[in-house]
């Protein structure tokens, strides 16, 4: 679709398809209130609307994203590097400090600092994760990387948008209600209008089922300690072409 092509991959995958699920109710009852057997003004008004309303879910999963980040601790997760930490076997990260360590110029924690001085610690490995984002903005080259940021952002953004979520269904239940209640005239003349709106009504249920059991916190460290292990084992890719640029010199 047209709108889609305004977003990059990330935009679109982690932003724009959260504000989508996010208002999938509400953006069905806007265009089911719309009678479509004829096109005129009120569905160039129903379409913008829509559009707006999608546009400005994606902007507030961006800003209630990075509440969430910041409430949760995830996003960033130096304590991987840690030698106690078994998410990357230990091997590999001797190796990967000793690497990133001589592109930072800088002396890789050792044991005793992780134990006895872990702010020091971190503060590196934060150093060191900054340096591999930089470093692996290939996503072709990168492309588990990539993906695992994606269902990290997504994942993120969508919890964002839960309240909101849940306060637009409460809204689009009390109207759906109120409708079949009270009959107003104009939806009354439109086409097989209850069962649209027992649809609707039927949407917002198992949408917020789906909300309240399946997005919350635990999915998002899940996520955010997936990403943070596939940027550690992105060094080997880096070692690797580091490697072989050296060979060709």
């Amino acid at each position: 679709m047209e709108i889609f092509s305004q977003f990059d991959t990330y935009s679109l995958k982690a932003r724009v398809f959260p504000a989508l699920i996010a208002g999938l109710p509400t953006l069905t009852l806007l265009f089911i209130i719309v009678p479509w057997d004829h096109l005129d003004l009120s569905h160039v008004i129903a379409v913008a609307m829509g559009a707006v309303l999608l546009f400005a879910f994606a902007d507030m999963a961006r800003h209630r994203g990075k509440k969430v980040q910041e409430k949760l601790g995830t996003g960033e997760t130096p304590d991987q590097w840690h030698r106690d930490n078994p998410d990357v076997p230990e091997g590999s990260k001797d190796r990967y400090r000793e690497f990133v360590a001589a592109q930072l110029n800088q002396s890789a924690p050792t044991v005793e600092d992780e134990k006895l001085r872990p702010q020091h610690a971190n503060d590196f490995y934060r150093s060191a994760n900054a340096w591999l984002r930089e470093e692996s903005r290939d996503h072709s080259t990168f492309n588990l990387l990539f993906s695992e940021n994606i269902t990290y952002g997504f994942r993120r953004n969508l919890l964002g948008l839960k309240t909101t979520a849940l306060f637009c269904n409460s809204v689009v239940l009390i109207l759906c209600v109120g409708i079949l209640y009270f009959g107003p005239s104009y939806f009354a003349s439109l086409p097989k209008i209850d069962e649209k709106i027992i649809i609707v009504i039927t949407s917002v249920v198992l949408h917020s089922a789906y909300m309240m059991a399946a997005v919350h916190a635990a999915v998002v460290r899940e996520a955010s300690r997936a990403y943070g292990r596939q940027l550690i084992l992105s060094c080997e890719t880096l070692i690797r072409t580091k490697k072989s640029n050296s060979t060709e010199k």
